[in-house]
């Protein structure tokens, strides 16, 4: 998988939900083209802290196309046991999103500049919310207004004409569901994550496979999910300087919660 735990293999986290995906953002490259979108709005604010091991993204070359490099996930800490929770209790406890999350959106385009199709990625660590594994539910926000790649025009196309009236997606689910044995123990699972995502003025079901591990004084969960423009109903983005954008959008969410 593309985003990993440091010190361990890659953790997913689904709720991140909300979020996922708003990486339709990244499919908008070049430099003084005018979009074909609409919007405007005031953004959400998040909690944001030096992300783990993020993945880096390379400006595209000339000679060929960069790939981003698998975000990594904290590793365990050494001597946690002063944890205010031990591992494995959930009943009753909130996890609040923290420092370490991020969201990250990849989508490949062809620029008109580029020999070879590149990939778009966009990220943002403003994430916020609540994650619940006793039966309530879990809610995660993005802060929309806060994606940023490595091209200033993406990022205000982004920004301001796709995601402006509608700053923030959220992801919501109901009910995580049977939490698995190992998880209880300290181990890294992975499960599936049903839930729904409100985004650019619409809710749509999604579902995120997760990687997850407790380490009592905080608990990580990777996500990762794949959809469509059209899944979603938001325009495929548009400029002079891109010959075309993949239809598939790729999300990946780390979170890292403590207990409130």
């Amino acid at each position: 998988m593309p985003i990993s735990i440091p010190g361990s293999r890659p953790l997913a986290a689904v709720i991140a939900v909300s979020g996922i995906l708003l990486l339709f953002l990244t499919g908008c490259g070049g430099s003084g083209d005018a979009p074909t979108s609409t919007s405007t709005s005031p953004s959400a604010t998040a909690t944001s802290r030096p992300s783990p091991t993020a993945a880096s993204t390379s400006p595209p070359s000339t000679s060929a196309p960069t790939s981003p490099s698998p975000t990594a996930m904290p590793s365990p800490t050494p001597g946690s046991s002063g944890a205010p929770r031990s591992v494995g209790e959930y009943d009753g406890v909130s996890f609040v999103v923290s420092a370490g999350s991020e969201a990250t959106f990849t989508v490949e385009e062809q620029l008109a500049s580029l020999p070879l199709p590149n990939d778009a990625v966009m990220r943002t660590s403003a994430l916020s919310g609540e994650v619940h594994l006793d039966g309530r539910p879990s809610v995660i926000r993005i802060d929309l207004q806060d994606l940023s790649s490595d091209q200033t025009f993406r990022d205000r196309y982004v920004r301001g004409r796709m995601f402006g009236e509608f700053p923030v997606a959220v992801f919501t689910v109901p009910d995580i569901g049977p939490i698995p044995d190992g998880l209880a123990l300290g181990e890294e699972v992975t499960a599936s994550v049903d839930g729904s995502l409100e985004i650019h003025g619409g809710v749509f079901p999604l579902s995120f496979e997760i990687e997850a591990r407790d380490d009592g004084d905080e608990l990580f969960i990777l996500g990762r999910v794949t959809f469509t423009w059209d899944q979603l109903e938001i325009p495929r983005p548009t400029a002079q300087s891109v010959v075309s954008i993949e239809d598939e959008v790729r999300v990946e969410i780390l979170l890292a919660v403590v207990p409130a």
